[in-house]
């Protein structure tokens, strides 16, 4: 089982493929992109 990916930046998101999908209560942006196998998710921590 593979972890969750942790980004610094959402430029480093966008770099990786990811972009913007959502954004958490406590400041967490969710990010994304379209796989082979699916969505893959990653956590933007810019606080």
């Amino acid at each position: 089982m593979q972890g969750v990916l942790v980004l610094k930046t959402m430029d480093d998101a966008a770099a990786k493929g990811f972009s913007y999908f959502d954004r958490t209560k406590d400041g967490y942006y969710i990010v994304r992109k379209l796989t082979e196998r699916g969505w893959a998710l990653a956590i933007v921590d810019s606080r």
